[in-house]
This record gives C-alpha cells, structure tokens and sequence, in this order.
C-alpha cells in the first residue's frame, strides 16, 4: 500500500497541473470580461423595479397596445351603426346630337338605422333640365320620407343590434387577451430577475467554497511543517481548489447569461451592470393557504381565458341566432310620403312643393328550392356547430384549469415542504463539516474526509437556494393560474394598456438606466 501511493501520485499530478491551468486562464479570461464592462452603467433592480421597466420597455406589449388602439376604433365604428348617415350626390349630364340638352342635380339622403331593424331615409333632389336654347330651364325638385320595416327576417331587437352586440363582445375578448399577455409578460420577468439573483447567489456559493479550500490547504501546510501530516495528503487540498475555481468559473459564465436573459426581457443595453440585486427572502412572501374549491373559484372568477370562453360562447350563440333568423321569408312594409316641386326658377322649385304623394307597400321575397336557399342554410348549420364547439371548448378549458389550480395548490404545499427538509439538510451539512475540519485540526481525519463534505455542504446550500427559489416560482406560478397576478403586483391594467405611467409610480424613467 505504502509503494503504491507515490505512483497514484505521479499518475494524477499531470492530471491536476491541467485542471490548474484551465482555472487560471478561465479566471484571467472572466477578468478580461468584467474589465471591459467597467466602465458599462450599472444600476440596482429590485422586484418591483424589473416589472415596471417590463410593461414599460417590451417591444411585444407596445405592439399589443398599438392593437388595442384599433380594436377600440373598430368599436366606436360599429357603435355608428344606429346613428344618421349623410350622404350627397351630384350629376351633370350632356347630349349633343341634334340640340344640345344638358341637365344637372344634386341631391342628399339620410338615413337611420332603429333598434327594430327597421330604417328610415330622408331623401332630397333638386335637378336642372334644358333642352338647349329653346326653352328656359326648367328646375324641379323631390323631397321623401320612407320608413321600410322589416316583418321576417331582419326584425326584432336581437337580429338588428346583432352585429353591435358581437363587436361589444369582441372589445370585451381582445381587452382579456391583452391583459392575459400582460400577466405571462409579468410572470416572465419575475423568474427572469429571480434567476439571476439566483445564479448571483450560487456564484457567492462557490466564492465561499473556493475560500474555504483555500483556508484548508493554508491547515495542511501548517499540518505539514509540523509534522503531523504527510506532504502527499496536500495534494487532495489543491486538487479541491482547482475544481473550486472551475466552479467559480463556471457559475460566473451563468450569471452573465441570466444577466444577458434579464436585459433581453427588459430592452436595455446588453452593457448594463446590475449591482446589489434585491435578495430572495425581501419578497413579501404572502401567499395564503387555499383549498382546492375556494382556489377553483378564484380561478373562474378571475382568469382572462376562461372569461374569453364565455364571451366567446356569446357570439357563437349570437351568430346563431342571426343564422336562423337570416332562413326567414324576406318580409318588409314600407310607408313613404314625398313632395314635389317645379319651376323655371331654382328657389321655387325648392318652395312650391305642392303636390304630393303617398306610398304603402308590402314587399315579399320568398326563396325556391334548394340551391336558393342553401346558402342560408349552410351558414345556419356552420353557427350551430360553432356554438356547440365553442361550449365544448369551454368546457375542457374548465377541465383544464381545475386541473391546474389542483397542481398548482400542492405544488406550492410541496415547495414549503422541500425548503424546510433542504434548510435542515444545509444546516446539518455545515455542522458536520466544522466538526470534520475540527478533527483535521486535531489530526484525527483526513483531507478526503473533509474535502468530501464540503462537497456535501456546497450540494446542500444549493440545493437550499434551488428549493428557496422554486417555493417563489411556486407562487407565482399559482397567481397566474388563478389569473391574481395583476392584483398581487399592484398593477393597474387600464394605465397599462393606455398611458403606460405604471412607472412613475416608482420614479423609474428609462433614461436612467440606459
């Protein structure tokens, strides 16, 4: 045993030679990196900060808003269809072929549209007609009031204000889609900054370990020189801190990329530097306990999907309805009274409207056979089958969100449970590792021994920060599911979605960080 010792020996020392080197340029390396970003702007984020500077910056929301402006326009829009239309028109007209006759007129029309499906038109023309230089002008003009009601299809409160109903409901489903992608948006920019705190917490870790090994192998050389320990057994010490400088390296190279993740989610300069980053443990941790049915009735009260599915089976049953109603018989009564007027002057053909007229009618438009009114029928059965998949959609997404409130309350039960074991396995891990290092003290253990649980109290701590992290995930992750984000962030959708001044509630200004 004792002969074979020098030659394990000889064999690894290549073998850490190279696993210094690798460390020292890798360190040198990562030294270049943060030289070059020294003089980058730096600022301190908490939280709150980074959701701010989200809503704020994101390229992805800013498009959402410029879509809102014309979903809300398409409203207002929609909104005129009960209002008057004014139209005007003019004509002039010239036939040259034995006389010259020339005619002209101009005329008006408003209409307007009522709840009963019915319209009334006020129409007006004044008209010019000449028959060369024979005789003098000649001017004439009609005035008529007609009210046309529909009896069959068409009428009815329902069928007419169809159309306004479903741009309503429309309004009410693009406004939930914007809040919906407000609230991802949110949820991605919390794990994105928790991430980084994360790797800047992991990257502390592996500080911490490389100093301790370090401290170590400063025991060893005073075990040595003291005679208590053989100058063999150092080589575990430094073997230990060249894997530490690795890790240290490597935990540097991560936080740079969640750095890198957060700056992307925020648009800011890939130079910026953040500094002290807002811990943890500083996030108000106020997650209640919930049941499986209250949690289920939050969701259904509050998601913005399952409020989309219920508008959503709205329209498919007003388009339904206007379906069945669009198979009718086209029965409409019209009345109508006009007035006419003429003379050789244009102002009293405009004043002497002395004869008039009445109008009664009774219009009856009844399609035959088949290829007339298949059309109609074919889109009746389309809304009918869009009804019932609509219903169909929105109860699986039902299904679904019981499904993932379900997951989502014992995934945050069994993320408290995993911080607590893991808190008192690093708690354990690091009291077994002072005992050890104190028995190496007293040369009663060996290097391996202590190198091996230091290397279980770095798993330990980790693993701590891991289950820390996934208990903050966790909820988040409950929020969204029960669709209290927004009100758990304080965060006001209408300011979003209009002036975007969520921001200057916290005093952030974007040219401050650029």
């Amino acid at each position: 045993m004792d002969g074979q010792g020098p030659v394990r020996l000889r064999r690894r020392l290549p073998l850490l030679v190279v696993c210094a080197i690798i460390a020292a340029s890798a360190t040198s390396a990562q030294s270049e990196v943060d030289g070059a970003g020294a003089d980058a702007p730096e600022i301190d984020l908490t939280v709150r900060e980074v959701i701010v500077l989200t809503l704020r910056n994101s390229r992805m929301l800013e498009n959402a808003r410029l879509n809102r402006s014309v979903d809300r326009f398409a409203l207002l829009v929609a909104e005129d269809e009960f209002r008057p239309r004014l139209t005007l028109d003019a004509y002039a007209d010239r036939d040259a072929r034995e006389v010259v006759d020339e005619t002209s007129g101009i005329g008006s029309s408003v209409r307007l549209r009522v709840p009963t499906g019915g319209e009334f038109a006020l129409s007006s023309r004044v008209a010019d007609a000449g028959i060369g230089a024979l005789t003098l002008a000649s001017h004439s003009s009609v005035i008529e009031l007609t009210f046309t009601q529909p009896l069959l299809r068409g009428a009815g409160f329902g069928v007419a204000r169809g159309a306004l109903q479903t741009a309503r409901v429309t309004e009410e489903i693009n406004a939930l889609a914007f809040e919906s992608a407000v609230i991802d948006l949110i949820s991605r920019a919390v794990r994105a900054y928790r991430a980084y705190v994360q790797a800047g917490q992991r990257d502390e870790i592996a500080v911490r370990s490389l100093d301790r090994a370090r401290r170590l192998l400063e025991v060893n050389r005073l075990l040595v020189q003291s005679g208590r320990m053989a100058e063999r057994d150092v080589i575990q010490a430094e073997a230990d801190i060249a894997r530490r400088e690795l890790d240290v390296v490597a935990a540097r190279g991560n936080l740079d990329a969640a750095r890198l993740n957060l700056l992307d989610l925020l648009d800011l300069e890939t130079r910026t530097r953040f500094g002290e980053a807002e811990g943890l443990a500083a996030e108000a941790d106020a997650t209640e306990p919930l049941n499986i049915e209250s949690a289920f009735e939050i969701a259904l009260a509050n998601r913005p999907d399952y409020a989309i599915g219920l508008l959503e089976v709205r329209n498919a049953e007003t388009r339904a309805h206007l379906a069945r109603n669009a198979q009718l018989w086209d029965l409409s009564l019209t009345l109508g009274r006009a007035f006419t007027g003429s003379d050789d002057g244009f102002g009293g053909a405009i004043r002497d409207l002395d004869r008039s007229r009445n109008r009664v009618s009774l219009d009856l438009n009844v399609p035959v056979g088949r290829a007339a009114a298949g059309r109609a029928r074919l889109e009746h059965r389309r809304a009918v089958a869009g009804l019932q998949a609509a219903r169909n959609r929105l109860d699986d997404l039902r299904q679904r969100i019981a499904i993932d409130v379900q997951n989502a309350v014992r995934e945050i039960g069994l993320a408290e449970r995993r911080l607590e074991l893991a808190s008192r396995a690093r708690e354990l891990a690091q009291q077994k590792t002072e005992i050890e290092r104190e028995k190496l003290n007293l040369g009663i253990t060996t290097n391996f021994q202590l190198v091996a649980f230091e290397n279980d109290l770095v798993l330990a701590e980790n693993a701590e920060l891991d289950a820390a992290v996934g208990k903050l995930n966790a909820a988040t992750e409950l929020d969204r599911t029960l669709g209290t984000t927004l009100e758990r962030w304080g965060i006001e959708i209408d300011r979003v979605e209009h002036d975007n001044a969520e921001g200057e509630r916290f005093g952030l200004y974007r040219e401050t960080v650029r």
